[in-house]
């Protein structure tokens, strides 16, 4: 399913991987869109799922 758009499935259009500080750009995975204003980043991890079955959206 689309991660933007629940309602259809994955079409391969690719909306999904554009960066979110320059849209004409690819995400290259900078980082540079997760809090800019700081000289470190860091993501709260809640839960690591392993069993497919746990997994909820």
């Amino acid at each position: 399913m689309c991660i933007l758009d629940e309602t259809k499935e994955c079409d391969g259009c690719m909306e999904c991987e554009v960066c979110d500080l320059d849209p004409t750009k690819p995400c290259t995975n900078c980082g540079k869109c997760i809090m800019p204003e700081k000289d470190f980043y860091s993501i709260k991890i809640d839960k690591v799922i392993t069993d497919p079955k746990e997994y909820e959206e």
